[in-house]
């Protein structure tokens, strides 16, 4: 019996038998809530040592790079988010891996771009062959809610 089931169910001089009892019930209620958050504990605990935090590593030939682009605020978040996974999927399956993806809040443009006055910017971190940037290009060009993009190479 651990030190709070005893203090709990110890008799005190001016309790009742039904004081008692509603305190070993409460200790009991207590065990089991611990038991229940020990588990939970163990099971993360488990769970984190079992699965190690891996980073890709960049393939052979690749090199790091940014992507910056504009769509229109007016785009649904839904629209945002297939472009955003097409992008990705592009990276992907040309063996590129993609580091970060960063979406901001809705911007007042510098001046007017295809009419449009408020945008979203998307920032893409990324590893990608060199070769490969200029049909990356050509696909964010045909892409019509895309209203502004640059590719930059950054330091790795």
């Amino acid at each position: 019996m651990s030190e709070t089931e005893q203090r709990l169910t110890e008799p005190m001089p001016d309790q009742g038998e039904e004081a008692v009892e509603e305190a070993h019930q409460t200790a009991t209620a207590v065990e089991e809530r611990t038991v229940e958050v020990a588990d939970v504990t163990t099971t993360e605990v488990a769970v984190k040592a079992t699965v190690p935090e891996q980073k890709k590593e960049p393939p052979k030939g690749t090199r790091s790079y940014e992507l910056i682009f504009l769509v229109d605020a007016g785009l649904p978040k839904e629209e945002l988010n297939l472009l955003i996974e097409k992008i990705q999927n592009f990276l992907e399956q040309r063996e590129g891996i993609v580091d970060n993806v960063r979406v901001s809040d809705v911007r007042k443009l510098a001046y007017e771009i295809k009419k449009r006055t408020h945008g979203v910017y998307v920032v893409f971190n990324f590893w990608l062959k060199p070769i490969l940037v200029a049909e990356l290009e050509r696909m964010l060009r045909l892409e019509e809610r895309v209203l502004r993009h640059m590719v930059i190479q950054t330091r790795a």
